[in-house]
């Protein structure tokens, strides 16, 4: 990676906090547990030289072990990306909302609720972006079952009373 600076601001920050780096096609992966992102995160936005300062994307993965929440950073001064990967834990999937830091936060963290069911703590509104509110399950979750279309059609002709 060109930006030495931040390779060493990013392998401090990961000693602190008890992450793992790695890099994938020239970006900096910094894997942390759920408890740590919010630190983690004001952090990187205020690296000396090489600040993260700009959220371009967030989103949530299902490994089947558990859940991550994806962040991707860059900088509006810089050449600069970090990819930092939260672990949260399936059962319990809730994670500190980054709104306060980054309000660009909020709708990305509604669709990573509404699609994973992670749930952000401290969100301001957090509820259902894409499906309805009494829709059952999280559809991008590995363990989502969904019906064939043949059961379908049978539940619909009982329905309609054919």
């Amino acid at each position: 990676m060109e930006n030495n600076a931040l390779n060493r601001y990013v392998e401090e920050l990961a000693t602190r906090v008890n992450g793992e780096v790695e890099e994938s096609f020239g970006v900096l992966i910094l894997k942390v547990k759920a408890a740590v992102v919010t630190e983690t995160l004001r952090e990187a936005k205020s690296f000396p030289d090489a600040p993260c300062d700009f959220l371009h994307d967030l989103c949530g993965v299902d490994t089947s072990e558990y859940f991550e929440v994806v962040y991707q950073l860059s900088s509006l001064h810089g050449p600069q990306r970090l990819r930092v990967k939260a672990i949260v834990d399936r059962e319990n999937p809730v994670i500190d909302s980054v709104t306060p830091i980054w309000e660009g936060a909020n709708f990305l963290e509604r669709e990573a609720y509404d699609m994973f069911g992670i749930k952000f703590k401290g969100h301001p509104n957090l509820k259902r972006i894409y499906l309805w509110d009494d829709f059952e399950g999280y559809p991008m979750r590995k363990d989502y079952v969904t019906e064939p279309i043949e059961v379908r059609n049978v539940v619909r002709k009982r329905i309609e009373g054919e």
